[in-house]
């Protein structure tokens, strides 16, 4: 009998022990997620603790040399780009492709010494400009090489490997040819009396869209036309299903497809949302105020302003607009920036011896400092290329 009271003490002293340890494990779980929730509102509602957390706590300052690097001649025609993982180097008909690590992924002999870039995801067009020579890339590989007819002034891949190429020099003005991902041809827009400024392709392979310009009155007269690229198949007629007419004298820049098929035109003095037949405005270009503005994001588009008082304090807001779900963001630059590149979900703001990378919510991705002047930038998702006189550092994102 003793010895069964004892047992049934024992375990019940086991027991009080047992929950002890699993409500001190619990406190401490709690106190570490209401750090964590802490540190989160400090992070995002205060910039002196985000740049101090992005800086010795996420480490997200890098600088020059510390990074891979290649070097390159000064006196040669080089010409850079940056997709998917790699940058892009072209180089006496050699074109090379280098990851984050400065390594030689592969290299490719291509008939092309002035080149036309475009890139979406895993997918790089590379063409002659004003010549005949076009290649698809996906990844690491060649997927098809073609000879068009005409001179090729501008290129666009969308996200499936859909190619569209807008050629000059023929009996048209403009002709528009579209491609699919194993490079037979999907449909042709042939332009007798206008120039085809820019053109892009769906996400979902639907839609084609292109601008064209009327240059023979006296004022500049602009539309953007959708395809819709099944009708074109089956009834080229009636393959027109929207006409935009661009206000008169606007110079349009550039087209860009979002997701949802949200498609924004980039002019001179705004940018215009494009949807179901109707044309909207959603943000005016003020030249005294807007230094930078671009479109060519995944999902956004942003503007940058500069705030001048004095020389010891300049910044430059870069405000965000996300055409999804409508939200802003905005990040303040200590400086003015020289240059602002868009691509992806990255957006980059060269101050010329600083670089910002910026994803399209607001928040700082790397800060890369540098001791020389930074010639240029090439951006994807996922690398940079910091271009500099005699060589190319390599950034992963």
């Amino acid at each position: 009998m003793k010895l069964l009271e004892y047992k049934q003490f024992n375990n019940s002293e086991e027991e009080r022990s047992l929950n002890k340890k699993k409500v001190a494990v619990a406190i401490i779980i709690l106190l570490i997620m209401l750090f964590i929730a802490i540190m989160i509102t400090a992070y995002i509602s205060s910039p002196k603790v985000r740049n101090f957390m992005d800086k010795y706590i996420l480490f997200k300052n890098v600088n020059e040399n510390d990074l891979a690097y290649i070097n390159i001649e000064t006196d040669k025609d080089i010409y850079t780009y940056a997709f998917y993982n790699y940058v892009v180097v072209l180089d006496n008909h050699k074109l090379t492709l280098y990851n984050s690590s400065g390594d030689k992924v592969e290299d490719f002999d291509v008939n092309i010494s002035s080149p036309i870039f475009a890139a979406q995801d895993d997918y790089l067009v590379v063409a002659e400009k004003n010549q005949q020579k076009i290649y698809l890339i996906k990844d690491k590989k060649i997927v098809w090489d073609k000879e068009v007819d005409g001179e090729i002034s501008r290129v666009n891949v969308n996200s499936n490997g859909y190619v569209s190429v807008i050629v000059s020099g023929t009996s048209y003005k403009s002709v528009i040819t579209t491609y699919s991902e194993s490079g037979s041809e999907v449909l042709k827009t042939y332009l007798s009396n206008t120039l085809a400024v820019d053109v892009d392709i769906s996400k979902d392979n639907k839609y084609l869209s292109f601008c064209e310009m009327d240059l023979s009155g006296t004022l500049i007269k602009s539309n953007v036309k959708t395809i819709s690229i099944d009708k074109a198949r089956q009834e080229p007629e009636n393959a027109i299903i929207y006409t935009y007419e661009i206000p008169s004298n606007t110079l349009v820049t550039n087209l860009e497809y979002h997701e949802k098929d949200t498609l924004l035109c980039l002019c001179d003095n705004e940018i215009y949302l494009l949807k179901d037949g109707k044309l909207e405005s959603i943000t005016s270009i003020n030249q005294e105020k807007i230094a930078f503005c671009g479109i060519q994001l995944n999902k956004s588009y942003f503007k940058v302003s500069e705030d001048v008082n004095g020389i010891n304090n300049q910044s430059s807001n870069l405000e965000i607009y996300n055409t999804t779900n409508n939200k802003s963001y905005t990040y303040t630059i200590n400086g003015i920036a020289k240059e602002v590149y868009g691509k992806d979900d990255v957006i980059a703001a060269n101050l010329g011896s600083e670089v910002y990378f910026i994803n399209e919510m607001g928040w700082l991705i790397k800060k890369y400092s540098s001791s020389q002047e930074i010639r240029g930038i090439v951006i994807s998702n996922n690398i940079a290329g910091i271009i500099y006189r005699n060589k190319i550092e390599f950034l992963g994102l």
